[in-house]
């Protein structure tokens, strides 16, 4: 797996992806969600660009690994969607059943590489345990106490999304998170290959550990490749359920995602900045 990291903006990246869509209404959809949302988007940027300027806390790091697992790992969500899918598959007829299990295939084939299929069962969920733990060790990030609330919320939204909500706003919410993941990580490979190369002594394999779960996801374009399947299922369902894709319900969740994400970043790059603030005072009074 390739290391290589790029200093590319998220929506520069993600735009290439918005440019190979060929349904014309969804490209333009996602095009004006990142645009409308530009403030939001904003502030993931500006995580990413403190990030490596500071050697942080065991706190403030907890606080991070707790709160961007909330906004990432949505495996759950995924199959809770795909088993809908199959439910209502199974109330109709041949052909229409057949479009909705090939739906619910096309969603749950976002998960494979979460579920470590092919991959001797290793999931990202572990995969992530070890991405904290390289920086932590054996402080206790997973508590509660250390996710931030707007994360949480996030979290709980995503899965109403997929769970509860209609059917077409949960491929809407993991079709969108799987593109603007796509942009996310590899900013966040960049951010903390930088960040590791500044303040800690890793040996080559410590930072390929370290560093795994996020480049597995850059890697080969993983996130990509789950956008598109996640738009093939998406048209698998309007087919089946005769119902036409509504464009502009598909803008505003994204924008919402977006929004909603940077609240999160947004929380925390304010207290990471509130950490060096108190380094400040601390040394001016010392």
């Amino acid at each position: 797996m390739s290391m290589i990291a790029s200093t590319s903006s998220i929506i520069s990246t993600v735009s290439s992806i918005i440019n190979m869509v060929s349904d014309q209404k969804l490209k333009q959809a996602l095009s004006q969600s990142f645009l409308e949302a530009s403030e939001a988007l904003q502030h993931c940027e500006n995580f990413f660009e403190l990030l490596p300027t500071h050697c942080w806390s065991s706190k403030m790091l907890a606080t991070f690994f707790n709160s961007w697992k909330a906004t990432h790992l949505k495996m759950l969500g995924i199959y809770g969607l795909s088993c809908r899918l199959q439910r209502l598959a199974l109330t109709k007829d041949t052909q229409e059943r057949e479009q909705l299990l090939l739906a619910s295939a096309f969603n749950a084939e976002t998960s494979h590489e979460d579920l470590g299929l092919d991959y001797e069962g290793v999931t990202h969920a572990a995969l992530y345990e070890d991405f904290a733990n390289s920086f932590l060790g054996n402080y206790p990030w997973q508590l509660d106490e250390h996710c931030l609330p707007q994360a949480g919320d996030f979290k709980k939204w995503i899965y109403q999304n997929m769970v509860v909500d209609d059917i077409s706003k949960g491929l809407f919410t993991n079709m969108f998170s799987e593109i603007y993941n796509h942009g996310e990580y590899t900013r966040a490979l960049f951010a903390f290959s930088e960040l590791i190369e500044k303040y800690y002594h890793f040996s080559p394999e410590e930072k390929k550990k370290a560093l795994f779960y996020i480049g597995v996801h850059v890697a080969d374009e993983t996130e990509v490749a789950h956008f598109q399947v996640v738009v093939k299922a998406l048209n698998e369902y309007s087919e089946a359920t005769n119902t036409p894709i509504d464009y502009t319900q598909a803008k505003l969740l994204f924008k919402e995602y977006l929004t909603r994400l940077g609240t999160v970043m947004e929380a925390l790059t304010i207290e990471m900045r509130q950490e060096i603030n108190a380094a400040k005072h601390l040394l001016s009074v010392s």
